[in-house]
């Protein structure tokens, strides 16, 4: 019964902290929007996805509910990066901006870049195929990619070099998906 007292409340951190609440002592405490989404960018990657974000929303407070309105925005675009999804087997990342992602059948892994990366995404984490289609969530194009040494070189499109023309705000999501075989 200890136990699931345990798991319980664990899982209820969580959920709360994830939707940008966390539960201290007896006290509310609403994280910012912004923190809020990089708790649930880092959670997916570590394997914490949820099949439904928003099943523990429940938006009250004004404070609530900014968070809410900036993690929904985000996620219209960039959702499939972070809900049904499994922790990218293989070595850690030690790139401090990037997380990753994979989709249940493993044919796409997804790179989430907290912050925009610039002209180019580069990562020793993941490898480049060929055959493999790369796409940034919320860009209509397929991107054009390389695979220099243990590098993989994503080039972003020029016209996203204006913030305003970003499609989401502080992170950017990249699919890599991998042809049938």
């Amino acid at each position: 019964m200890r136990k699931l007292k345990q798991q319980v409340r664990r899982f209820a951190l969580f959920i709360s902290f994830t939707f940008g609440c966390l539960l201290s002592a007896c006290q509310l405490e609403v994280l910012t929007p912004e923190q809020s989404l990089e708790h649930l960018i880092r959670s997916a990657a570590a394997g914490h996805a949820l099949s439904d974000t928003y099943q523990a929303v429940n938006p009250g407070s004004s404070e609530a509910t900014a968070v809410f309105l900036y993690l929904e925005a985000w996620l219209d675009i960039n959702r499939e990066a972070v809900e049904n999804v499994n922790v990218v087997a293989g070595p850690v990342s030690r790139e401090p901006n990037f997380y990753f992602t994979q989709s249940a059948d493993q044919r796409r892994t997804y790179l989430i870049a907290l912050g925009w990366p610039g002209a180019q995404v580069r990562t020793k984490t993941l490898q480049g195929s060929p055959g493999m289609k790369v796409r940034m969530l919320g860009w209509p194009d397929a991107l054009p990619w390389e695979q220099l040494g243990d590098t993989l070189v994503i080039t972003t499109p020029k016209e996203l070099a204006d913030e305003a023309n970003h499609p989401c705000k502080q992170a950017f999501v990249f699919r890599l998906e991998m042809p049938n075989r």
